[in-house]
């Protein structure tokens, strides 16, 4: 570098303390020196030929840096600017303190590059504060202002950098990549000038005319890039192309006279813009170094060192590593939840260090909250692979080491999910958030590939706990969720970078024998990978294979990297970078012509589709048959059409899989046995990186996309058995990222999906595995869109269209939307009355009654439906019509039946017929207990409700208590502490405890699950009205009262008055207010006020419990009253009272969500008379009871 004074060259007769400003010029990138200046025609500086600077006593300094050396491949690609930046302020100061003019004004003229270089040089002349610096930081007090040339303060654009380096017949260097918008290099450099451009007064100038390239013209810098909207900055365009806007050949020049006119006024305010910047930054600096010493004071007295995440340059000197504390040193690992190893790893020591430090433990680790780090940056810099390291380093301190796919909200919730399962919880996200919060042992938990910044990582953060969280993101924002600390990634350090390439291209060879060989091509290679591990990684594997030499490489890396430039998948030097050592290997592969070489190349476009992480083998395998009868597929791999056998499919994955592996383009693992146990996982899976996932689909052309895409949604439909097994429950788990992943790309690409047959039998498929899942309110969005698919192409009648309503009324019963699953389900019933599968099954009697296989499922469907609106008479006639036909057609121990059985069996309990009720329930767990075992969830559910059926009786209240602890333990080991039917058998064990006086332990089970039931159901759910129902009966029979009146108050408010368990919320208000209020009066009022909607409105039969309890509740009253004549009156309405116990109704606390006083009008008026059936009687609906008054 140089500064070259043009006054001397021209002979000027100035002494050095004569001039008044100091103006200087830094050129650009693609014309250097004083050839940046000169007049194509006349070679005259118009700084010296037409600039007045005699009159200005305006010294003229032009900085010429080596533009060749930057642009060359291999040259300072990352510290390019920094270090001209550094060169141009410390050149300057030397020259003016040997003039003896420090403090004399300075305006910057700067074209192109010269201005980012300016910039930078300012802010690293303003960040010099100490005692010793004053002389670098003279230049940040001396300037007054800054003039840009079409700097490119945005970056440029990509076809910009193209065009200027085919017109040389040369391939795009790092260095100039790092210039592309959006870039970090830019960033950075505007990172650093912010803070400081309000101190300048600054001119934007942008290029009116563009330069003619071979075959093309462009503008170099564009204008939004030249003149970014900065507030109160001066911006005007010259109507001259890049190069000749500096080049003014006369007064007249485009864009001279607005050069002059700012130079001028920049010139007449500048002595006292500088005398008093000096004044005040001086005033400024002694008030902060007089603060610090104060600090550094009050730290040593307090003995302790200050350390703050935002001066990360004082963390260096401080942490130990090999200084462990002493409270995790003893800590054991039991949990070591990863599924990921490092691979070779070298360098960060110092981040390593700082990490430690920052998780280093307080003295009182019971009360903290969790450390949360933060580790940001580019792509492929080495963040998951530095968290891994830094796990196996320091794994045996910790108790518990967890690691979360956050790349996806989807994907971070199954991986608490799975800590639920571990912890015993349930597959719940909350629970396994909730496990971590309450552990005062040591953990850690990586977030990993946080990089959405719509997603609100605070979620995924546990309150409470003795934990540690590191995320790993490229967003930068996500610096806002660090409480220890934070670290950005870049590149290695250079040394590093040459270490990692040759060790992994030469593992045979010791490394001082190949960096004295080959370590100046090592230098060019990495520093144009921009120092990226990723991309070191790969070059280095590509180099070992011997499919391009090193001394090659890199050649072939920029006529690679040049090529990839005009894709839209690579908008930085780091896309560019680390694709170009990726499609290098991936080239070769793709251009053998052998089976399994084909076989990869298909492969990896199907991982594209897919989510990059946990991608089973068993997904491809299972697919094969249900692949080779789809019609439609535009594209579809040979390895899943020609084989015969499965094995042979799964065979030629495998080798096609190690083919990529090779090529360090996937890894494969083994399926973990624990989390994975499940005969349809071949125990092999697949992971990408994520960078290397968005390349494998960006790569593809929008047409080759679209074929690909749905050749995957094809085989992930196939992959899924259309009878969902309970065997295959885990691996249908594993789908959801990978269902979640092609579904979202789906949904982009057709914005009216599902638009084929095909698409609407691929989003059936998905939406099953989501209601299974649990994940309601995502199937529920799919089924809508497939039923309405169907009900436009096929119509109501059809099967399918059939089949699709009444998955979408399934998924309605589990949300509880109980009108709208009565409502589908009758109309489906309604369309197959009319609508039936054969000619045959017209001919029945009477004519309106079908009976063939699918009508009785539907009306098991209402039947279930019916029961848990309160339909309970309706649901009972419903319910035995189904079961008869079912057995007819199937006999009694099809599972099917089987089920119908089940439900009917619910009908009586919650009716009081409790011996026909006991005996199904015998049949039920008999048969299920053959068929699926004593613990399968459906026989769990059959054995609870028979524990319950013996409490509502009465009779063996310690075997039902054996029954349904047994069941919880079983669904507390099998379903998780915080599963729906988990918490269903705590409530029905808090009954039984209750009714056996156990009043204490019933409060507390309730009371223990009701911060559970708030996380995962809500305060307004069904399951926490039961709860605090259940909650509110311990309360009242224990006499706690007090409480009791909360829970009542509470039911009162959630539960609708035209629900039948209003009466029982009314029943429990009434006796507050007789026991609690001793406000008889009232009580009495609100008992009849719930007797007359109870029976007039059809909510309750006469002999239902709540009636009894309420009619029990007046004859105490008027006990306490005297009121005889009212007692006798009521024991007449009500005979069943004499002698009677307090009933305990099935129903007492079964709560439902609200439902219409009126039946669905098809279903009352079919009134479903009883067919021929042995062991079951129907009765009749009791829709036309007429109403009582009292």
């Amino acid at each position: 570098m140089s500064l070259l004074d043009i006054n001397d060259c021209d002979g000027d007769d100035f002494h050095p303390s004569s001039f008044n400003i100091d103006i200087v010029f830094v050129h650009g990138l693609r014309e250097a020196g004083l050839d940046a200046w000169k007049d194509v025609h006349t070679g005259s500086l118009w700084m010296t030929s037409i600039f007045p600077h005699a009159r200005h006593k305006a010294r003229t300094l032009v900085y010429e840096y080596d533009v060749n050396r930057m642009v060359t491949p291999g040259g300072p690609a990352a510290t390019g600017i920094y270090d001209e930046a550094v060169s141009l302020a410390n050149v300057l100061v030397a020259n003016r303190e040997l003039q003896n003019a420090e403090r004399r004004p300075i305006i910057f003229f700067c074209h192109e590059l010269g201005g980012l270089i300016v910039k930078r040089a300012l802010a690293f002349s303003h960040s010099r504060k100490h005692a010793k610096l004053t002389h670098i930081r003279s230049i940040y007090r001396s300037t007054v202002a800054v003039m840009f040339m079409a700097t490119p303060h945005q970056g440029l654009r990509k076809d910009a950098i193209i065009r200027w380096n085919h017109d040389k017949k040369r391939d795009p260097s790092q260095f100039e990549l790092s210039l592309l918008e959006g870039s970090d290099t830019i960033q950075e450099v505007t990172d650093h000038f912010t803070p400081i451009m309000k101190d300048f007064q600054l001119y934007n100038f942008w290029e009116q005319k563009k330069t003619d390239f071979e075959q093309t013209s462009a503008y170099i810098v564009e204008r939004n890039s030249a003149a970014p909207s900065w507030p109160d900055v001066d911006q005007c365009g010259i109507n001259a192309t890049h190069s000749a806007m500096v080049k003014f050949s006369s007064t007249k020049s485009p864009g001279y006279t607005l050069v002059l006119g700012s130079i001028e006024k920049y010139i007449r305010s500048a002595p006292q813009t500088v005398r008093i910047r000096w004044e005040q930054d001086s005033a400024l600096l002694n008030s902060e170094r007089a603060f610090d010493i104060g600090g550094l004071l009050e730290a040593s007295v307090a003995g302790k060192t200050l350390i703050t995440a935002a001066e990360p340059d004082r963390w260096k000197s401080e942490p130990n590593i090999s200084t462990i504390p002493n409270n995790t040193s003893t800590s054991e690992n039991v949990y070591y939840h990863v599924g990921l190893h490092s691979d070779y790893f070298v360098g960060r020591e110092s981040q390593a260090e700082l990490l430690l430090h920052a998780f280093k433990p307080t003295e009182d680790t019971g009360s903290e909250k969790p450390k949360v780090f933060v580790v940001y940056g580019l792509p492929g810099s080495g963040k998951t692979q530095f968290s891994l390291r830094y796990l196996e380093d320091h794994q045996r301190h910790y108790w518990g080491v967890f690691w979360i796919d956050c790349s996806t909200k989807e994907t971070a919730e199954s991986g608490f999910g799975r800590l639920g399962q571990l912890a015993g919880k349930g597959n719940e996200r909350g629970a396994g958030i909730a496990w971590l919060a309450q552990t005062y042992k040591p953990w850690f938990v990586v977030l990993d590939n946080a990089n959405d910044p719509q997603m609100t990582l605070s979620e995924f953060i546990p309150s409470t706990g003795n934990g540690n969280i590191l995320i790993t993101t490229r967003n930068p924002g996500a610096r806002l969720y660090n409480t220890v600390g934070y670290l950005e990634f870049r590149g290695l350090n250079p040394e590093d970078a040459i270490t990692l390439l040759l060790r992994l291209a030469y593992p045979d060879k010791e490394l001082q024998d190949t960096k004295q060989l080959y370590s100046i091509g090592a230098k060019s290679i990495v520093s144009e990978l921009g120092y990226l591990a990723l991309a070191v990684k790969h070059a280095a594997f590509t180099i070992r294979s011997r499919m391009r030499p090193l001394e090659f490489y890199l050649k072939s890396l920029l006529t690679c990297r040049t090529t990839l430039l005009s894709r839209p998948i690579v908008e930085s030097a780091a896309d560019a970078n680390i694709i170009a050592t990726w499609e290098l290997p991936f080239g070769e592969i793709s251009s053998h012509r052998s089976t399994d070489y084909r076989d990869a190349v298909d492969l990896i476009h199907i991982f594209a589709f897919l989510h990059f992480a946990t991608i089973p083998c068993a997904i491809l395998s299972l697919c094969s048959d249900g692949i080779k009868s789809s019609t439609g597929l535009a594209a579809c791999p040979s390895f899943l059409i020609d084989p015969v056998a499965k094995y042979q499919v799964e065979e030629r994955i495998l080798v096609a899989a190690r083919v990529l592996y090779n090529h360090s383009i996937i890894s494969i693992h083994d399926v973990d046995a624990g989390t994975c146990n499940t005969a349809l996982l071949s125990g092999k899976y697949f992971t990408l990186h994520p960078a290397i996932h968005e390349w494998a689909r960006g790569r593809l052309r929008k047409c080759d996309q679209l074929k690909w895409l749905c050749c995957t949604a094809a085989i992930l439909e196939h992959a899924i058995s259309s009878n969902m097994e309970p065997s295959g429950r885990m691996f249908r788990r594993l789908l959801l990222p990978h269902i979640e992943s092609c579904r979202s790309l789906l949904k982009s690409a057709y914005p009216n999906l599902p638009e084929t047959a095909e698409q609407a039998s691929q989003l059936e498929k998905f939406g099953l595995v989501y209601s299974e899942a649990g994940h309601w309110e995502t199937a529920r969005i799919l089924q809508k869109q497939v039923l309405a698919y169907r009900l436009r192409t096929l119509k109501q009648y059809h099967p399918l269209t059939i089949q699709a309503g009444r998955n979408l009324a399934h998924t309605y019963w589990n949300l509880f939307e109980i009108e709208h699953c009565l409502n589908l389900l009758n109309d489906i019933r309604k369309s197959q009355v009319i609508y039936r599968p054969s000619f045959f099954d017209y001919f029945v009697w009477p004519p309106l009654k079908p009976c063939y296989f699918e009508y009785y499922l539907t009306l098991d469907d209402l039947h279930k439906s019916l029961w848990l609106s309160g339909e309970r008479d309706l649901s009972l006639t419903v319910g035995l019509r189904a079961t008869n036909g079912l057995k007819e057609l199937l006999g009694p121990e099809d599972p099917v039946t089987v089920n119908a059985m089940f439900n009917l069996a619910r009908t009586f309990l919650h009716l009081g017929r409790y011996e026909e009720s006991f005996e199904l329930l015998e049949h039920v767990i008999k048969v299920r207990k053959r068929f699926w075992g004593p613990e399968h969830p459906d026989t769990l559910m059959a054995r609870n409700e028979l524990g319950m059926n013996l409490y509502a009786q009465g009779k063996d209240l310690l075997k039902a208590e054996q029954l349904v602890h047994s069941v919880l333990q079983s669904r507390n080991r099998i379903l998780g502490a915080e599963h729906a039917y988990t918490l269903w058998s705590v409530n029905d064990l808090s009954k039984i405890w209750t009714q056996l006086e156990r009043y204490d332990g019933a409060i507390q089970i309730l009371e223990e699950i009701l911060p559970i039931v708030a996380r995962t159901l809500g305060q307004h759910h069904i399951g926490m009205v039961m709860t605090r129902s259940n909650l509110s009966r311990a309360y009242i029979r224990s006499g706690r009262l007090e409480k009791a009146k909360k829970e009542i108050i509470y039911i009162r408010e959630q539960v609708p008055q035209n629900h039948p368990d209003s009466i029982y919320a009314d029943y429990g208000w009434a006796y507050l207010l007789f026991h609690h209020d001793k406000n008889p009066e009232l009580a009495v009022k609100c008992c009849y006020e719930a007797l007359d909607r109870g029976l007039e409105s059809l909510l309750l039969r006469p002999e239902h419990g709540t009636i009894a309890s309420l009619t029990t509740l007046l004859l105490q009253i008027y006990e306490f009253q005297g009121h005889e004549d009212a007692n006798e009156s009521l024991r007449l309405k009500f005979p069943q009272l004499k002698g009677s116990r307090d009933p305990e109704s099935i129903d007492f606390n079964l709560l439902q969500p609200p439902r219409s006083t009126n039946p669905p009008a098809a279903v009352e008026q079919e009134s479903l008379p009883p067919v021929n059936h042995q062991p079951l009687q129907e009765e009749q609906p009791r829709l036309n009871r007429a109403p009582r008054t009292w």
